[in-house]
């Protein structure tokens, strides 16, 4: 009796979040920065299963921290809510305006596009650290385009040897 009573109450809970309305939003934790400093990106997903996301393309950023997944569910007086989130933490590598493209996201027999977001980078010449995330410093520019780095520390006309 308790196990159909259970599958009762799991059939009631699906059927009540396939009644409520499905939301794909991004949010950014600021549209404009200084180059080499950070961005968070961060994906809401509100009332659905996900069974496949495909972020955008992050081109002009390199790849700090991500993705970090966390869901939540709340029952409030008989309604059943569910959300998720996905967050990405971006640096800017170098200046200019960029668009970032929708990121998608499948759940069951729908395919959502939260909209696309325009950010802009300006550039930092005085290598200003980021207020937002003061612990972060951003990785040395390379000198040269020296495809092995240990041959720019050692100089021209040394062997290195690799173990």
């Amino acid at each position: 009796m308790i196990r159909i009573i259970a599958i009762v109450q799991l059939f009631l809970v699906g059927h009540l979040l396939g009644a409520q309305d499905m939301r794909f939003f991004l949010n950014t934790s600021r549209d404009t920065l200084l180059e080499g400093h950070l961005v968070q990106l961060t994906y809401q997903i509100e009332n659905a299963e996900i069974e496949a996301f495909t972020p955008p393309d992050f081109t002009g950023f390199d790849l700090v921290a991500g993705p970090q997944q966390s869901t939540s569910m709340r029952i409030v007086n008989g309604r059943v809510s569910r959300q998720a989130t996905i967050t990405y933490v971006l640096a800017s590598i170098v200046a200019g305006q960029f668009t970032l493209e929708p990121a998608r996201l499948v759940t069951g027999e729908r395919t959502l596009e939260c909209p696309r977001k325009h950010l802009t980078v300006l550039p930092n010449p005085g290598e200003l650290p980021d207020p937002q995330f003061p612990g972060y410093r951003p990785q040395a520019k390379p000198s040269s385009p020296s495809s092995d780095p240990r041959l720019d520390r050692l100089g021209k006309g040394k062997k290195v040897y690799k173990m």
